[in-house]
């Protein structure tokens, strides 16, 4: 996409644009293992525009330098960023921020926080998500990984849409024990949720 021009000339040229901000264009992330929530005001017709196998679109991702991890058939740069430049060129968020982050972030940001480490998304799931962690700074250091803080907010009704399952949830019953929480994990394949059996069931349920 860069043709000729060096990152930095683009770079310089879409900051001189915009007077110091970037026009981001619009970054679609597909789960493969989650449902479309159908309230991202993306086409009806485009919410599996990249194939069934892919999974439908129900993220859009902003000011990511963070690529998705989306498994074998995942293009390199899904999840990232692109600066627009004009209709024949874009560059990556990253490579801009790789070449110019002082420029973006000032230079006490950088060496302070080592460059941009964060990111916001829309985030439409018509269903809850399947039971995972988000490990600290201490904890993923032992793989050589960061931590993945996140903090969420629900807006209200953004546009037309089902709502079947409007809630989410956070963490697991108090009596929940581990060897409960193993044994949901066990049976993951079978395609029971872990949700609801990481207790066991009472006459009410």
């Amino acid at each position: 996409m860069m043709k000729d021009r060096s990152v930095r000339e683009l770079t310089t040229q879409a900051l001189e644009a915009g007077e110091g901000i970037v026009r981001l264009m619009p970054t679609w992330v597909p789960r493969v293992f989650c449902v479309p929530g159908r309230r991202l005001r993306l086409h009806p017709n485009d919410l599996y525009a990249l194939g069934g196998h892919r999974g439908g679109i129900d993220e859009r991702w902003f000011s990511s330098t963070t690529p998705a991890d989306n498994g074998p058939s995942t293009p390199e740069d899904e999840g990232l960023s692109y600066i627009y430049i004009d209709e024949q060129q874009r560059i990556t968020l990253r490579d801009a921020l790789a070449e110019m982050a002082s420029e973006f972030l000032g230079q006490e940001a950088v060496e302070k926080y080592g460059g941009w480490v964060m990111y916001s998304k829309f985030f439409d799931n018509m269903y809850p998500l399947p039971h995972h962690l988000h490990q600290t700074d201490e904890k993923a250091a032992d793989v050589g990984r960061t931590g993945k803080p996140e903090a969420y907010f629900f807006l209200q009704q953004y546009n037309f849409a089902l709502d079947t399952y409007p809630y989410t949830f956070f963490g697991l019953n108090p009596d929940t024990t581990k060897d409960q929480v193993a044994d949901c994990l066990k049976r993951w394949a079978r395609g029971i949720t872990v949700f609801w059996p990481c207790r066991k069931p009472t006459a009410g349920d």
